[in-house]
């Protein structure tokens, strides 16, 4: 980045800022004057007792099998140095890991930088900070003991504990990239609270008494690390809430931290505060992206284990949450809306690969969330209601968040009419609004197209998230705004469309923006034909850009009819209108997971006046999407 658009970024966060804000930022940077002294002053803190019970292991006799599988296959490859980050990309980070390396791309960052100094938003040689912290947030540690626990491995749990004997060596407190983001901390925290319990469980004495020297090593300068940088002001979205679940985990195992850090009730109640403002009344979590609300939750709920917290309006929250999730998430190909670089907060479930169908599974009491239910209990939702969404014969709204699933037919259709994001900033949200995304049964065939990457590949991740990308009804020559400004920045902010019922299998949304206005009416007509209406109130020409899955082939185009084809299985798609300008296959890339990226074909149209995109399934299509989407009695 120049300097002009190094100051231009600067200008714009500084907008995003409320006053007080930015005197705590100011704040901030004295504190960084100071941070030698205070990580000398650090040697002085003490654990004190462990309070071994928080958090609480399963009973390891009830372990699954196919759990205790996993766990050995996993640690084999992770201590070879053989991981797979977000759980998909096949990386070689060392043994021990090299921690300053971005393992997709080989740039090693300076380990001995003042981290206040490293400018992590923008490496060098396109490095991402993101996929640098993958490897530091510890949750393949506490993997490997997890394993190491379960089947009796000592050395395992010894090597794991080496490592991180090695991180500490590495990464003196301030320095270098795995200081510059407090929820990293926040997160590091949270692991080393489970590997620690583990370890000690593991009954060896020797591998106990190098635990309790380890611990005092990284619990202390954590916690105050954390304290000293907690998020505040616009940057306190899912941040803040994992750095006080961080902070909590260790003041339940250490109770003297609470001295320095705050007690358990103080720091529940702050997290408490963190889920009534960032999930709404109907569970929708305000960041606008789907991963990042599991992200949330699942930190949320881990906190009110560690607190046993009953009947509370923040449970009846979390558990909208949770029945939100349910419904919005597809069991086999999610393409998630939003953000999502798929983080995970501890290492439970038993495939990461296949981790968002797993916590549905869990969420909704089916056997494929086996793993989490041994490790987290049983799921928090039973036969309920959420009072503040509407559920008809196919459509299940959540008016607040401005998001509706439709399962009919074999059909599941997710329609966006959300607001941006959450707060100033709108860090995590895509200019989506009036996307459909189209599922057939087990299958993808219209897609949201995925996040990318941060700040490795910012200019993708720009497009990915753009109105460009999305098919609601729009200009042709685009909207002008929002305008994204820095990586997880967006100003100038959309209203939040409107959205309501026509009737049970017919659902409207509306976005009025920079003086145009458009209309998307989605229906299940008879003989399960899925109908599209889109439409401008305006004279002027409007475009829609249908992108498939990259399994998806595009033929034909004889009288506006076209036939997508997946796996032998046929759709046909005819456009219809008053007046179609053009209709064109191209195609664009797509991102399924964080970092990875896919070639898929799309469907351009340019109409006026009226425009209808009319779905029927030819012969051999799969029949249901998944029961475990019920939620169980």
């Amino acid at each position: 980045m120049n300097g002009s658009s190094k100051l231009s970024w600067y200008a714009n966060r500084l907008k995003a800022m409320s006053l007080s804000e930015l005197w705590h930022r100011v704040g901030e940077n004295w504190k960084h004057l100071s941070d030698a002294s205070f990580a000398k002053r650090l040697t002085s803190l003490s654990l004190g007792d462990t309070l071994t019970c928080s958090p609480m292991l399963p009973d390891r006799a009830a372990a699954p099998p196919a759990l205790r599988r996993q766990l050995a296959a996993d640690a084999k490859k992770l201590l070879l140095g053989d991981w797979k980050l977000y759980g998909w990309r096949v990386a070689s980070t060392g043994a021990p890991p090299c921690w300053h390396r971005d393992a997709s791309c080989g740039v090693v960052i300076a380990p001995d930088e003042l981290s206040h100094k490293l400018d992590h938003r923008h490496l060098p040689h396109g490095a991402d900070a993101r996929t640098i912290w993958e490897i530091n947030r510890w949750s393949e540690m506490t993997r490997v003991v997890m394993h190491g626990w379960l089947n009796d491995d000592l050395d395992a749990a010894r090597t794991a504990q080496l490592w991180l004997e090695d991180w500490c060596d590495r990464n003196p407190v301030g320095r270098g990239i795995n200081w510059t983001s407090t929820l990293e901390a926040g997160l590091r925290l949270m692991n080393f609270c489970w590997f620690d319990a583990l370890v000690r469980a593991c009954g060896d004495e020797l591998l106990t008494e190098r635990q309790k020297v380890l611990a005092e090593r990284i619990v202390p300068a954590h916690a105050a690390w954390v304290c000293r940088y907690r998020s505040f002001g616009s940057s306190a979205n899912n941040h803040l809430l994992g750095e006080l679940v961080g902070l909590l985990h260790a003041v339940r195992r250490w109770p003297a931290l609470e001295v320095h850090i705050g007690t358990p009730g103080e720091l529940w109640q702050a997290v408490a505060d963190c889920v009534m403002e960032q999930f709404a009344s109907d569970g929708g979590n305000r960041e606008q992206a789907l991963h990042y609300h599991l992200f949330a939750w699942e930190m949320a709920w881990h906190a009110q284990r560690l607190m046993g917290v009953q009947a509370s309006p923040v449970m009846d929250r979390l558990g909208a949450a949770a029945e939100f999730f349910v419904h919005m998430t597809h069991p086999l190909e999610p393409w998630d809306y939003g953000d999502s670089d798929d983080a995970q907060v501890l290492p439970i479930v038993l495939n990461r690969s296949e981790a968002l169908s797993e916590w549905q599974s869990w969420l909704a009491g089916h056997e494929q969330g086996a793993t989490l239910a041994y490790w987290i209990g049983p799921t928090p939702l039973g036969s309920r209601l959420v009072a503040d969404a509407e559920s008809h014969e196919g459509w299940w709204l959540a008016k607040e968040s401005g998001m509706a699933v439709c399962e009919l037919d074999n059909w599941l259709l997710r329609l966006d009419a959300s607001p941006l994001g959450y707060g100033t900033m709108a860090a995590h949200g895509h200019c989506d609004a009036l996307h459909l995304s189209i599922w057939a049964g087990a299958q993808a065939i219209v897609i949201d197209p995925g996040t990318g990457g941060y700040y490795g590949m910012a200019d993708r991740r720009a497009q990915l998230a753009g109105w460009e990308a999305h098919n609601g009804p729009q200009p042709v020559a685009g909207f002008h705004t929002p305008k994204r400004t820095g990586t997880f920045l967006l100003s100038d902010h959309h209203a939040q469309p409107a959205m309501h019922l026509v009737n049970d299998r017919s659902l409207m949304a509306s976005l009025e923006l920079e003086g145009r206005s458009f209309t998307r009416v989605v229906t299940i007509g008879p003989n399960s034909t899925l109908i599209v209406d889109d439409s401008s109130r305006d004279d002027d020409s409007f475009r829609v850009r249908w992108c498939f899955s990259p399994e998806c082939r595009l033929e034909g185009g004889r009288m506006l009819v076209y036939g997508i084809r997946r796996d032998g299985r046929l759709w046909h798609l005819e456009v219809v209108g008053d007046q179609i300008v053009s209709c064109e296959m191209g195609e664009m890339m797509v991102s399924p997971r964080y970092g990875q990226l896919e070639r898929a074909l799309t469907l351009d149209i340019v109409a006026k006046g009226k425009l209808r995109s009319e779905w029927t399934r030819g012969p051999s299509v799969a029949k249901g999407v998944s029961k475990q989407r019920d939620i169980k009695a």
